[in-house]
């Protein structure tokens, strides 16, 4: 293999790339985006672990940089994405999840396309009963919104990256209708219940999350605690109310 063809080959592989030693010709290593969290952010040509940078293949969000000689500091990787990726985080059985990811395309199979592999997610469903059955391949819920929560089963405990721009909470109001619905959470960090929904608290039966636990204005009670990113949350209200979060 040539100069030319070792450089196009190491270019566009997605396999682990490796340097010797240092009289070893130029090498094009990959730089994992930090937020996938399987990268190595100092591709240092003088270091072992240079021999270890591995490509996440469930990424898309990532460049890459040509150590031309090893006499220039190669330290660190330079991102040029504006993409933002959100890690949620799916346990086995039941559970509610949400986004504050705006994907570039927010068709369900799309945004959740790792826990369609081999249909570890089994079911999704929205909450006006609309669902995705990945192993009879039957969906009639083809699209979804940073608004919402959705319900989902999974056989195994799964991890997952949503990549594209992220909202700003307080520019996203969520209109809740009367009765009962699902909610996302939009902020970046945790919050008390109780604090976030505190402007339609007035108007709020109850509130629960995928473990059963809730939050009952009424009786002062709040078994939730905080509203967590990756979250979607059931909601019970006495009237339709818009509720906006506060910037992160």
């Amino acid at each position: 293999m040539n100069y030319r063809n070792l450089i196009l080959f190491l270019v566009f592989s997605p396999f682990i790339l490796k340097g010797n030693t240092l009289s070893s010709p130029p090498i094009e290593y990959v730089c994992i985006d930090p937020l996938a969290e399987n990268y190595f952010e100092y591709a240092d040509p003088y270091s072992e672990m240079w021999s270890g940078s591995i490509f996440n293949p469930e990424s898309s969000v990532y460049n890459h940089a040509l150590a031309s000689t090893y006499g220039v500091d190669n330290s660190t990787c330079i991102y040029d994405t504006t993409e933002t990726c959100q890690t949620i985080d799916f346990p086995a059985g039941w559970s509610m999840f949400s986004t504050y990811i705006e994907h570039s395309s927010m068709e369900l199979e799309d945004v959740l396309s790792p826990l369609f592999y081999n249909c570890n997610i089994n079911i999704a469903k929205d909450h006006l009963g609309h669902a995705c059955l990945c192993e009879f391949a039957m969906c009639n819920l083809y699209f979804i919104t940073n608004q919402h929560g959705y319900l989902v089963k999974l056989s195994e405990p799964q991890s997952i990256f949503i990549c594209g721009s992220q909202l700003s909470p307080e520019a996203t109001p969520i209109t809740i209708s009367e009765g009962w619905s699902m909610i996302s959470y939009l902020r970046r960090s945790p919050a008390d219940a109780i604090e976030v929904l505190s402007d339609i608290t007035e108007e709020i039966i109850i509130v629960k999350d995928s473990y059963g636990m809730a939050y009952l204005p009424s009786w002062n009670y709040n078994g939730i605690g905080d509203l967590e990113p990756g979250k979607g949350y059931q909601i019970k209200m006495n009237s339709e109310q818009t509720l906006i979060y506060d910037e992160n």
